[in-house]
Protein backbone atom coordinates (compact mmCIF):
# COMPACT_ATOMS: atom_id res chain seq x y z
CA UNK A 1 0.00 0.00 0.00
CA UNK A 2 1.13 3.38 -0.75
CA UNK A 3 0.35 6.12 1.74
CA UNK A 4 1.60 9.19 0.58
CA UNK A 5 1.55 11.29 3.76
CA UNK A 6 -1.41 10.09 5.65
CA UNK A 7 -0.73 12.71 8.29
CA UNK A 8 -1.82 15.36 5.35
CA UNK A 9 -4.57 13.01 3.72
CA UNK A 10 -6.44 12.99 7.43
CA UNK A 11 -6.12 16.19 8.52
CA UNK A 12 -7.76 17.90 5.02
CA UNK A 13 -10.54 15.25 5.00
CA UNK A 14 -11.22 15.65 8.65
CA UNK A 15 -11.84 19.39 8.18
CA UNK A 16 -14.78 18.34 5.84
CA UNK A 17 -16.54 16.49 9.06
CA UNK A 18 -19.46 17.42 10.32
CA UNK A 19 -19.96 16.30 14.23
CA UNK A 20 -22.25 13.50 14.26
CA UNK A 21 -25.56 13.84 16.12
CA UNK A 22 -28.08 11.09 17.36
CA UNK A 23 -30.52 11.08 14.39
CA UNK A 24 -34.59 10.40 14.86
CA UNK A 25 -35.50 9.26 11.57
CA UNK A 26 -38.23 11.50 10.12
CA UNK A 27 -39.73 9.01 8.13
CA UNK A 28 -41.46 5.58 9.02
CA UNK A 29 -39.95 3.62 5.96
CA UNK A 30 -36.81 3.38 4.34
CA UNK A 31 -36.78 3.38 1.11
CA UNK A 32 -36.94 -0.71 -0.25
CA UNK A 33 -34.46 -0.44 -3.09
CA UNK A 34 -31.57 1.90 -3.13
CA UNK A 35 -29.25 1.95 -5.63
CA UNK A 36 -26.12 0.20 -4.41
CA UNK A 37 -23.33 2.25 -5.24
CA UNK A 38 -19.95 -0.63 -5.07
CA UNK A 39 -16.96 1.78 -4.80
CA UNK A 40 -13.82 -0.50 -6.13
CA UNK A 41 -11.65 1.81 -6.98
CA UNK A 42 -9.00 0.65 -4.38
CA UNK A 43 -8.09 -2.51 -5.97
CA UNK A 44 -5.65 -2.56 -8.49
CA UNK A 45 -6.79 -3.29 -12.15
CA UNK A 46 -6.48 -6.90 -13.76
CA UNK A 47 -5.21 -8.44 -10.27
CA UNK A 48 -7.70 -11.10 -8.40
CA UNK A 49 -6.54 -9.87 -4.83
CA UNK A 50 -8.85 -11.32 -2.40
CA UNK A 51 -11.06 -8.72 -1.76
CA UNK A 52 -11.78 -8.70 -5.14
CA UNK A 53 -12.75 -12.07 -5.53
CA UNK A 54 -14.82 -11.84 -2.64
CA UNK A 55 -16.80 -8.81 -4.21
CA UNK A 56 -17.16 -10.48 -7.59
CA UNK A 57 -18.44 -13.50 -6.33
CA UNK A 58 -20.77 -11.46 -3.81
CA UNK A 59 -21.98 -9.37 -6.42
CA UNK A 60 -23.33 -11.96 -8.97
CA UNK A 61 -25.19 -13.38 -6.55
CA UNK A 62 -26.70 -9.72 -5.47
CA UNK A 63 -27.57 -9.57 -8.91
CA UNK A 64 -29.71 -12.67 -9.00
CA UNK A 65 -31.43 -12.33 -5.94
CA UNK A 66 -32.23 -9.01 -5.37
CA UNK A 67 -34.16 -5.69 -7.67
CA UNK A 68 -31.46 -2.81 -6.35
CA UNK A 69 -30.00 -0.84 -9.15
CA UNK A 70 -26.50 -1.86 -8.57
CA UNK A 71 -23.03 0.43 -10.04
CA UNK A 72 -20.31 -0.74 -9.54
CA UNK A 73 -17.42 1.87 -9.63
CA UNK A 74 -13.68 0.04 -10.52
CA UNK A 75 -10.09 0.51 -11.78
CA UNK A 76 -11.05 -2.79 -14.20
CA UNK A 77 -11.48 -1.99 -17.78
CA UNK A 78 -14.54 -3.88 -18.47
CA UNK A 79 -12.69 -6.19 -20.89
CA UNK A 80 -10.97 -7.48 -17.87
CA UNK A 81 -14.03 -8.19 -15.68
CA UNK A 82 -15.44 -11.54 -15.66
CA UNK A 83 -17.94 -12.54 -18.38
CA UNK A 84 -20.89 -13.16 -15.93
CA UNK A 85 -20.25 -10.14 -14.33
CA UNK A 86 -20.39 -8.11 -17.20
CA UNK A 87 -22.71 -10.32 -18.44
CA UNK A 88 -25.27 -9.26 -15.80
CA UNK A 89 -27.41 -6.74 -15.24
CA UNK A 90 -24.60 -4.61 -12.84
CA UNK A 91 -24.01 -1.16 -14.34
CA UNK A 92 -19.99 -0.88 -14.70
CA UNK A 93 -18.14 2.47 -14.65
CA UNK A 94 -14.15 2.11 -15.08
CA UNK A 95 -11.98 4.61 -13.44
CA UNK A 96 -8.04 5.45 -14.06
CA UNK A 97 -5.90 3.45 -10.94
CA UNK A 98 -4.10 5.83 -8.95
CA UNK A 99 -1.61 3.36 -6.72
CA UNK A 100 -1.11 6.57 -4.13
CA UNK A 101 -3.53 6.20 -1.39
CA UNK A 102 -3.99 9.68 -1.00
CA UNK A 103 -4.30 10.46 -4.97
CA UNK A 104 -6.44 7.57 -5.12
CA UNK A 105 -9.04 8.27 -1.80
CA UNK A 106 -9.27 12.21 -2.96
CA UNK A 107 -10.40 10.49 -6.61
CA UNK A 108 -13.42 8.93 -4.81
CA UNK A 109 -15.10 11.98 -2.95
CA UNK A 110 -15.44 13.54 -6.47
CA UNK A 111 -16.84 10.21 -7.89
CA UNK A 112 -18.77 8.80 -5.42
CA UNK A 113 -20.32 12.78 -4.63
CA UNK A 114 -21.65 13.11 -8.08
CA UNK A 115 -22.96 9.14 -8.44
CA UNK A 116 -24.85 9.42 -4.84
CA UNK A 117 -26.72 12.55 -5.90
CA UNK A 118 -27.54 11.38 -9.51
CA UNK A 119 -28.83 7.85 -7.73
CA UNK A 120 -30.49 9.04 -4.64
CA UNK A 121 -31.66 7.18 -2.20
CA UNK A 122 -28.51 5.32 -2.57
CA UNK A 123 -26.23 3.38 0.06
CA UNK A 124 -22.28 2.90 -0.81
CA UNK A 125 -20.82 -0.38 -0.51
CA UNK A 126 -16.59 -0.65 -0.11
CA UNK A 127 -15.63 -3.96 -0.13
CA UNK A 128 -12.52 -2.25 1.52
CA UNK A 129 -12.15 -0.42 5.39
CA UNK A 130 -10.36 2.28 3.73
CA UNK A 131 -11.63 4.98 1.28
CA UNK A 132 -12.94 7.96 0.92
CA UNK A 133 -15.21 9.39 4.24
CA UNK A 134 -16.06 12.81 4.61
CA UNK A 135 -18.85 12.10 1.81
CA UNK A 136 -22.79 12.54 3.71
CA UNK A 137 -24.20 9.72 2.80
CA UNK A 138 -24.99 6.04 3.38
CA UNK A 139 -21.88 4.25 3.85
CA UNK A 140 -21.08 0.20 4.25
CA UNK A 141 -17.33 -0.28 4.51
CA UNK A 142 -15.91 -4.02 5.01
CA UNK A 143 -12.58 -4.95 7.54
CA UNK A 144 -11.78 -8.57 6.13
CA UNK A 145 -9.47 -8.85 9.23
CA UNK A 146 -6.94 -6.51 11.70
CA UNK A 147 -3.62 -7.87 11.03
CA UNK A 148 -2.09 -4.63 11.11
CA UNK A 149 -3.28 -4.51 14.96
CA UNK A 150 -2.75 -8.29 15.84
CA UNK A 151 0.72 -8.33 14.97
CA UNK A 152 1.98 -4.71 14.09
CA UNK A 153 5.47 -5.97 14.33
CA UNK A 154 4.94 -7.67 10.94
CA UNK A 155 4.28 -4.87 8.53
CA UNK A 156 6.22 -1.27 7.68
CA UNK A 157 5.39 1.33 9.97
CA UNK A 158 4.15 3.53 7.19
CA UNK A 159 1.46 0.60 6.90
CA UNK A 160 0.84 1.22 10.30
CA UNK A 161 0.43 4.77 10.36
CA UNK A 162 -1.58 4.74 7.60
CA UNK A 163 -4.09 2.38 9.10
CA UNK A 164 -4.06 4.34 12.85
CA UNK A 165 -4.82 7.53 11.02
CA UNK A 166 -7.49 6.58 8.22
CA UNK A 167 -9.06 3.94 9.73
CA UNK A 168 -10.67 5.51 12.84
CA UNK A 169 -12.13 8.01 10.42
CA UNK A 170 -13.61 5.84 7.69
CA UNK A 171 -15.33 2.97 10.56
CA UNK A 172 -16.69 6.47 12.12
CA UNK A 173 -18.34 7.89 8.99
CA UNK A 174 -19.12 3.91 8.30
CA UNK A 175 -22.65 3.63 8.93
CA UNK A 176 -22.66 -0.37 9.03
CA UNK A 177 -19.18 -2.35 9.15
CA UNK A 178 -19.77 -5.35 7.18
CA UNK A 179 -16.87 -8.69 9.38
CA UNK A 180 -16.73 -11.95 7.49
CA UNK A 181 -16.46 -14.10 10.92
CA UNK A 182 -17.25 -13.54 14.29
CA UNK A 183 -13.99 -13.66 15.26
CA UNK A 184 -13.38 -10.57 13.40
CA UNK A 185 -16.15 -9.48 15.09
CA UNK A 186 -14.78 -9.62 18.08
CA UNK A 187 -11.08 -8.35 16.98
CA UNK A 188 -12.79 -5.37 16.17
CA UNK A 189 -14.38 -4.61 19.39
CA UNK A 190 -11.23 -5.42 21.09
CA UNK A 191 -9.12 -2.97 19.13
CA UNK A 192 -12.25 0.08 18.20
CA UNK A 193 -14.59 -0.59 20.73
CA UNK A 194 -16.23 2.69 19.77
CA UNK A 195 -17.93 1.54 16.51
CA UNK A 196 -18.11 -2.38 17.27
CA UNK A 197 -22.04 -2.20 17.84
CA UNK A 198 -21.51 -1.48 13.73
CA UNK A 199 -20.56 -4.68 12.71
CA UNK A 200 -22.56 -7.54 10.84
CA UNK A 201 -21.52 -10.79 10.20
CA UNK A 202 -21.44 -11.36 6.23
CA UNK A 203 -19.71 -15.07 6.10
CA UNK A 204 -17.65 -16.08 2.76
CA UNK A 205 -18.27 -18.85 0.60
CA UNK A 206 -16.56 -20.93 -2.10
CA UNK A 207 -15.42 -18.30 -4.85
CA UNK A 208 -14.55 -20.18 -8.21
CA UNK A 209 -15.42 -19.06 -11.53
CA UNK A 210 -17.12 -22.19 -12.62
CA UNK A 211 -16.69 -21.66 -16.14
CA UNK A 212 -13.23 -21.52 -16.01
CA UNK A 213 -12.13 -24.73 -17.22
CA UNK A 214 -10.37 -27.82 -15.40
CA UNK A 215 -6.72 -28.46 -15.98
CA UNK A 216 -4.28 -31.36 -15.23
CA UNK A 217 -3.26 -31.42 -11.38
CA UNK A 218 -0.52 -28.77 -10.81
CA UNK A 219 2.43 -31.71 -10.53
CA UNK A 220 2.44 -35.52 -11.20
CA UNK A 221 1.84 -38.11 -8.31
CA UNK A 222 0.15 -37.26 -5.13
CA UNK A 223 1.08 -34.19 -2.92
CA UNK A 224 -0.35 -31.31 -0.26
CA UNK A 225 -1.93 -28.02 -1.14
CA UNK A 226 -1.03 -24.54 0.49
CA UNK A 227 -2.84 -21.48 -1.45
CA UNK A 228 -2.83 -17.81 -0.64
CA UNK A 229 -0.07 -15.03 -1.11
CA UNK A 230 2.37 -15.11 2.08
CA UNK A 231 1.66 -12.11 4.24
CA UNK A 232 3.49 -12.07 7.39
CA UNK A 233 0.08 -13.74 9.09
CA UNK A 234 0.33 -16.98 6.91
CA UNK A 235 3.36 -18.37 8.73
CA UNK A 236 4.43 -20.58 6.21
CA UNK A 237 7.42 -21.39 8.06
CA UNK A 238 6.09 -24.00 10.14
CA UNK A 239 5.33 -26.11 7.26
CA UNK A 240 8.89 -26.86 6.15
CA UNK A 241 9.98 -27.35 9.58
CA UNK A 242 7.10 -30.05 9.49
CA UNK A 243 8.08 -30.81 5.98
CA UNK A 244 11.35 -31.50 7.60
CA UNK A 245 10.67 -33.34 10.49
CA UNK A 246 9.08 -35.69 8.59
CA UNK A 247 11.94 -36.33 6.15
CA UNK A 248 14.01 -37.12 9.03
CA UNK A 249 11.54 -40.34 9.88
CA UNK A 250 12.07 -41.38 6.19
CA UNK A 251 8.36 -39.64 4.93
CA UNK A 252 8.84 -37.40 2.28
CA UNK A 253 6.00 -35.83 1.39
CA UNK A 254 5.52 -32.68 -1.72
CA UNK A 255 3.84 -29.67 -1.49
CA UNK A 256 2.62 -27.08 -4.21
CA UNK A 257 1.71 -23.34 -3.16
CA UNK A 258 -0.84 -21.75 -5.26
CA UNK A 259 0.63 -17.98 -4.71
CA UNK A 260 2.82 -15.78 -4.33
CA UNK A 261 5.86 -15.68 -1.71
CA UNK A 262 7.00 -11.76 -2.31
CA UNK A 263 8.85 -12.04 0.69
CA UNK A 264 10.59 -15.09 0.21
CA UNK A 265 9.57 -16.64 2.86
CA UNK A 266 9.42 -19.92 1.74
CA UNK A 267 12.53 -19.50 0.33
CA UNK A 268 14.31 -18.22 3.37
CA UNK A 269 12.71 -21.59 5.26
CA UNK A 270 13.86 -24.47 2.79
CA UNK A 271 17.51 -22.58 2.22
CA UNK A 272 17.55 -23.34 6.13
CA UNK A 273 15.98 -26.71 6.66
CA UNK A 274 17.26 -27.67 2.91
CA UNK A 275 13.90 -29.70 2.23
CA UNK A 276 15.12 -33.17 0.15
CA UNK A 277 11.56 -32.67 -2.08
CA UNK A 278 11.25 -28.84 -2.11
CA UNK A 279 8.30 -26.89 -2.44
CA UNK A 280 6.77 -25.97 -5.92
CA UNK A 281 5.30 -22.40 -6.05
CA UNK A 282 2.69 -21.97 -9.00
CA UNK A 283 1.42 -18.06 -8.70
CA UNK A 284 -1.07 -16.59 -11.13
CA UNK A 285 -3.53 -19.73 -12.27
CA UNK A 286 -7.15 -19.63 -13.50
CA UNK A 287 -9.85 -20.61 -11.43
CA UNK A 288 -10.03 -24.11 -13.24
CA UNK A 289 -6.79 -25.02 -12.41
CA UNK A 290 -7.10 -23.43 -8.75
CA UNK A 291 -9.94 -26.29 -8.60
CA UNK A 292 -7.85 -29.08 -10.17
CA UNK A 293 -4.79 -28.41 -7.20
CA UNK A 294 -7.51 -29.07 -4.58
CA UNK A 295 -9.52 -31.90 -6.02
CA UNK A 296 -6.34 -33.67 -6.67
CA UNK A 297 -4.50 -32.59 -3.48
CA UNK A 298 -4.06 -35.33 -0.75
CA UNK A 299 -4.41 -32.60 2.01
CA UNK A 300 -4.88 -28.86 2.34
CA UNK A 301 -3.13 -26.97 5.26
CA UNK A 302 -2.94 -23.77 6.86
CA UNK A 303 -1.12 -22.87 9.22
CA UNK A 304 -2.24 -18.81 10.06
CA UNK A 305 -1.93 -17.21 13.25
CA UNK A 306 -4.33 -14.91 12.29
CA UNK A 307 -7.14 -15.02 9.80
CA UNK A 308 -10.42 -13.03 9.16
CA UNK A 309 -12.06 -16.24 7.15
CA UNK A 310 -9.92 -17.73 4.86
CA UNK A 311 -11.93 -18.57 1.62
CA UNK A 312 -9.51 -21.35 1.09
CA UNK A 313 -10.63 -23.97 3.50
CA UNK A 314 -13.92 -23.60 2.22
CA UNK A 315 -12.96 -24.16 -1.43
CA UNK A 316 -11.15 -26.97 0.12
CA UNK A 317 -14.19 -28.59 1.40
CA UNK A 318 -16.42 -27.68 -1.79
CA UNK A 319 -13.50 -29.63 -3.91
CA UNK A 320 -13.74 -32.78 -1.25
CA UNK A 321 -10.49 -31.75 -0.23
CA UNK A 322 -9.08 -33.02 3.52
CA UNK A 323 -8.12 -29.80 5.18
CA UNK A 324 -5.25 -29.37 7.87
CA UNK A 325 -5.64 -25.96 9.73
CA UNK A 326 -4.61 -23.78 12.45
CA UNK A 327 -6.56 -23.76 15.58
CA UNK A 328 -6.16 -19.82 16.16
CA UNK A 329 -8.91 -17.38 14.72
CA UNK A 330 -11.66 -17.28 12.51
CA UNK A 331 -10.03 -21.01 11.40
CA UNK A 332 -12.13 -23.03 13.51
CA UNK A 333 -15.05 -21.20 13.14
CA UNK A 334 -15.31 -21.55 9.84
CA UNK A 335 -13.24 -25.27 9.42
CA UNK A 336 -16.27 -26.58 11.58
CA UNK A 337 -15.91 -30.02 11.88
CA UNK A 338 -14.45 -30.51 8.85
CA UNK A 339 -11.03 -30.01 9.55
CA UNK A 340 -7.57 -31.51 11.69
CA UNK A 341 -7.02 -28.59 14.05
CA UNK A 342 -3.33 -28.08 14.77
CA UNK A 343 -1.00 -25.74 17.11
CA UNK A 344 0.24 -23.68 14.00
CA UNK A 345 3.51 -23.05 16.48
CA UNK A 346 4.50 -26.61 16.60
CA UNK A 347 6.36 -27.72 13.62
CA UNK A 348 5.72 -31.89 15.71
CA UNK A 349 2.01 -31.02 15.49
CA UNK A 350 1.77 -30.27 12.03
CA UNK A 351 4.09 -33.05 11.08
CA UNK A 352 1.58 -35.43 12.82
CA UNK A 353 -0.90 -34.03 10.82
CA UNK A 354 0.31 -34.50 7.71
CA UNK A 355 0.97 -38.16 8.30
CA UNK A 356 -2.24 -39.02 9.36
CA UNK A 357 -3.71 -37.55 6.09
CA UNK A 358 -0.76 -38.99 3.81
CA UNK A 359 -0.57 -42.49 5.43
CA UNK A 360 -4.53 -43.10 6.63
CA UNK A 361 -6.85 -43.13 3.47
CA UNK A 362 -10.06 -44.22 6.10
CA UNK A 363 -8.85 -41.22 7.74
CA UNK A 364 -8.73 -39.06 4.94
CA UNK A 365 -11.76 -39.83 3.45
CA UNK A 366 -13.67 -39.51 6.58
CA UNK A 367 -12.07 -35.92 6.71
CA UNK A 368 -12.91 -35.03 3.39
CA UNK A 369 -17.08 -36.13 4.04
CA UNK A 370 -17.09 -33.79 7.20
CA UNK A 371 -16.06 -31.02 5.13
CA UNK A 372 -18.19 -31.36 2.29
CA UNK A 373 -21.07 -30.76 5.07
CA UNK A 374 -19.74 -28.05 6.50
CA UNK A 375 -19.09 -25.90 3.95
CA UNK A 376 -22.88 -26.46 2.55
CA UNK A 377 -23.35 -23.77 5.36
CA UNK A 378 -21.74 -20.99 3.39
CA UNK A 379 -23.02 -19.61 -0.11
CA UNK A 380 -23.53 -16.32 -1.57
CA UNK A 381 -26.81 -16.25 -1.60
CA UNK A 382 -27.02 -16.50 2.17
CA UNK A 383 -23.71 -13.74 1.84
CA UNK A 384 -25.80 -11.65 -1.09
CA UNK A 385 -29.38 -11.94 1.78
CA UNK A 386 -27.10 -10.48 4.60
CA UNK A 387 -25.48 -7.65 2.58
CA UNK A 388 -29.37 -6.54 1.40
CA UNK A 389 -29.72 -6.40 4.81
CA UNK A 390 -26.82 -4.51 5.79
CA UNK A 391 -27.83 -1.85 3.11
CA UNK A 392 -31.02 -1.38 4.78
CA UNK A 393 -29.54 -0.95 8.00
CA UNK A 394 -27.24 1.29 6.84
CA UNK A 395 -30.27 3.87 5.55
CA UNK A 396 -31.91 3.29 8.93
CA UNK A 397 -28.59 4.30 10.87
CA UNK A 398 -27.39 7.06 8.62
CA UNK A 399 -26.97 10.75 10.13
CA UNK A 400 -27.31 12.08 6.62
CA UNK A 401 -30.78 10.81 4.88
CA UNK A 402 -31.29 13.98 2.99
CA UNK A 403 -29.82 12.91 0.31
CA UNK A 404 -32.78 11.44 -1.30
CA UNK A 405 -34.49 13.96 -0.46
CA UNK A 406 -35.96 17.21 -2.64
CA UNK A 407 -35.01 21.14 -1.03
CA UNK A 408 -38.12 21.51 0.28
CA UNK A 409 -38.37 18.08 1.60
CA UNK A 410 -35.19 18.97 3.28
CA UNK A 411 -36.50 22.11 5.11
CA UNK A 412 -39.39 20.04 6.61
CA UNK A 413 -37.62 17.53 7.48
CA UNK A 414 -35.12 19.69 9.26
CA UNK A 415 -37.75 21.64 11.11
CA UNK A 416 -39.54 18.52 11.90
CA UNK A 417 -36.22 16.87 13.65
CA UNK A 418 -35.60 20.23 15.97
Amino acid sequence: MSSGDPRRLAAKLSRRLVPLQPHTPVFAEVPALPTIVVNHMLEPPGQVTGITRFLFALLLALAEISGNDIILVTSWLESELPVALVGSRIRVISVPFHRKLSVNVARQGNIMARLMREHAPAVEFNPNPLGFFAGRWPRIITVHDLYLKLMPQAYPKRHRLTWNLLFPLSARRADVIIVPSGSTRDDLARFHPAVAHKAIVVPEAPAFDLSSPLTAAPVAGRYGLIVGNLSPNKNAGVLVEALALLEREGLSVPVVHIGRDAQGVLDAAQRKHRLTTPIVTKPGISDGALRSAYSNAAFFLNTSLHEGFCLPIVEAQFCGTPVIASNRSALPEVAGDGALLVDATSPEDVAHAIKVLWTDEAAARALSERGQINVARFSWDKAARLLLGAVHCAQARSSHPALALTAGERATSTAEGK
